[in-house]
């Protein structure tokens, strides 16, 4: 069979708007509401979270950075730790790309001796206007009841950083695919 150069261009064409389509659908599986989370004299941060998701905020302190901890509505299959970081004025590219991709190798790194991969691969998460990073790893040997991965992930939005932990039970959790596309969304507004 003869194919000719058009043809293969169409049918990649083709493949490429059934992906998109089927990763639209995939997304829109579970609905999401727009949060509004304040944060301290940094303005709000506006997170895509799935509906269904209970979130509770832990903050040591009124002027300290919060945690987020996501999870599902019944049972314990994944928990999302999300912490919201910001910089010292005299730091304002604290959450540059770079240093987040740095920050992510680093903290991979410590990870190599508890871990089945034998080495770390980091991912690009592209956001509206910022990129970050994450990796996914599986845990040698998980206590009963412990979770057997975990995806880690940093990305800069406006002048915060958000450092995020996904727990997991199963591999390819929809909670990482959703924390990601949560990532993504992700925007830092004023009050």
């Amino acid at each position: 069979m003869n194919i000719s150069r058009k043809e293969i261009v169409l049918l990649c064409a083709t493949v490429l708007v059934a992906a998109f389509l089927g990763t639209a659908i995939v997304c829109a599986d579970e609905k999401t509401t727009i949060k509004r989370y304040p944060i301290p004299d940094h303005g709000v941060l506006e997170l895509n979270v799935p509906a269904s998701w209970k979130t509770k905020i832990h903050k040591p302190q009124e002027d300290m950075p919060p945690t987020m901890i996501f999870s599902p509505a019944t049972g314990n299959d994944f928990q999302v730790t999300m912490m919201v970081l910001w910089g010292k004025k005299e730091e304002p590219d604290f959450n540059r790309t770079e240093r987040v991709k740095t920050f992510l190798e680093k903290e991979g790194q410590k990870l190599l001796t508890r871990i089945v991969e034998t080495k770390i691969v980091l991912n690009e998460i592209k956001g509206i206007t910022h990129t970050g990073y994450y990796f996914s790893v599986t845990d040698k040997n998980p206590e009963p009841g412990e979770y057997r991965y975990m995806t880690r992930a940093g990305i800069g939005v406006g002048s915060l950083l958000l450092q995020v932990t996904v727990l997991h039970r199963v591999r390819e959790a929809g909670a990482v695919n959703d924390t990601l596309f949560m990532l993504r969304e992700a925007k830092q507004t004023p009050k």
